[in-house]
């Protein structure tokens, strides 16, 4: 795998450098914050670079935790008055678009956030090696590297990456759903539901099974929270009033993608760089259980990075 430590950001994931850099300044307000992460996956954001207005520098990062639990320990509507500065991850380490991805993944595992700005140089400073690098024109999230993985036809099984999926009732509340991932650090729960069917949709190493659980995550939690519905409950009844809402009721739940246990990393990367596959879920031929689960960041912390990380 040092081969492809040893790459440089800018040639490993050129097409970051392709589209819009998403950042906000230090007093932007959590509701203007919040609608990045609940459009929905037409525009997939994994996080937002937090800009110093004066400075001009990146100072911080937020992702949906944070908007979630700023939400949760604020409550409504105090929490939409919410700033940036006060919402955000001040562990920003800004990388060099010349840095290693071995540099990138090595902030991910310490900061346990896989999100990081690139800094490049001035468009007229480009041929100045001297010159340091300033100006931030990119993000570099953990899908971001799925690409190079997908390429490197690696025939690891994915069975060797996995982590255990923790999965709920559908009648469970979404309020003991929020603590469930914030209590275990994950960010994608199975949901369980009697007699439900999502299709019958079989290929070589990808199907969908009428006893697997769907699946939310804290996206589609956030987009329900900031939906007309999900206010107008927060605003009557504050946060308690989530605890009268089931999950199967009210949230969007995620049609969960199945892969057998010999799938490669490779080829799961490839499935996972479809935005609409949040993670993947290993299928159990003996059992016909579906206990396990694969999300981008198994993929490449654990491929790259091998006995050193888990999510």
């Amino acid at each position: 795998m040092n081969h492809l430590l040893d790459i440089r950001i800018k040639n490993a994931a050129p097409h970051i450098f392709r589209r819009p850099f998403l950042s906000v300044e230090s007093n932007t307000q959590m509701l203007q914050i919040a609608t990045f992460f609940a459009i929905g996956p037409q525009i997939y954001v994994d996080g937002i670079i937090v800009i110093d207005e004066v400075q001009k520098r990146p100072v911080g990062r937020i992702s949906s935790k944070h908007i979630i639990s700023s939400i949760l320990d604020s409550g409504y509507p105090d929490c939409l008055q919410k700033k940036a500065s006060q919402i955000m991850d001040s562990s920003v380490i800004p990388l060099k678009m010349d840095s290693s991805m071995k540099e990138a993944l090595e902030v991910f595992d310490r900061t346990r956030f896989a999100f990081i700005p690139i800094l490049t140089k001035k468009e007229d400073k480009m041929d100045d090696p001297d010159d340091s690098f300033k100006v931030v024109t990119a993000s570099l999230a953990i899908r971001d590297i799925l690409p190079l993985i997908a390429k490197a036809n690696l025939n690891i099984p994915i069975r060797e990456l996995s982590s255990q999926l923790i999965s709920i009732d559908g009648k469970t509340s979404i309020r003991i759903a929020l603590d469930c991932m914030l209590n275990n650090g994950v960010r994608n729960i199975g949901i369980r539901q009697e007699g439900f069917a999502h299709g019958d949709v079989e290929s070589e190493n990808i199907g969908i099974k009428s006893n697997l659980p769907s699946i939310i995550n804290d996206r589609k939690i956030l987009e329900f929270l900031l939906s007309y519905d999900g206010r107008t409950v927060l605003r009557k009844n504050g946060i308690a009033g989530l605890a009268d809402l089931n999950i199967v009721d009210n949230l969007d739940l995620i049609s969960a993608t199945t892969v057998k246990s010999n799938t490669t990393v490779s080829r799961a990367a490839e499935l996972l760089m479809d935005i609409h596959n949040p993670c993947l879920i290993l299928e159990d031929n003996e059992k016909g259980e579906h206990n396990y689960i694969i999300t981008p960041w198994d993929i490449v912390m654990k491929t790259l990075l091998r006995g050193k990380s888990n999510n």
